[in-house]
């Protein structure tokens, strides 16, 4: 009977995550715009939370800040602007911290 309920409350744990599409196609939260090139901003975002920064096709790089099951938190999406970065912060629901908000400013 534990075994049961215990894989009810995993499966509707992970039904809660969000996946990396989901939280990319939603309009960014807040945009911020820094003086910092996009490698410096993904890679402070990168160093400050241990995920790494993904360059994606369309010139810009991400870097997702996943809760302990593996869903995204919060999405960021650099671009390069003129000689610095505009930043767009996506979040799907709140995590502890708020270290992010060195990199960009903020």
């Amino acid at each position: 009977m534990k075994r049961t309920a215990l894989a009810i409350v995993a499966a509707t744990s992970l039904s809660a995550c969000a996946s990396t599409q989901t939280v990319l196609s939603e309009a960014p939260e807040e945009v911020f715009f820094t003086d910092s090139s996009p490698n410096e901003v993904a890679f402070c975002l990168a160093n400050k939370n241990n995920t790494p920064a993904m360059d994606r096709d369309d010139g810009s790089k991400v870097v997702l800040i996943k809760n302990g099951y593996g869903g995204v938190s919060l999405a960021f999406t650099i671009w390069p602007d003129g000689e610095g970065s505009r930043v767009e912060y996506r979040r799907a629901f709140g995590t502890i911290g708020a270290s992010w908000k060195q990199c960009v400013g903020a």
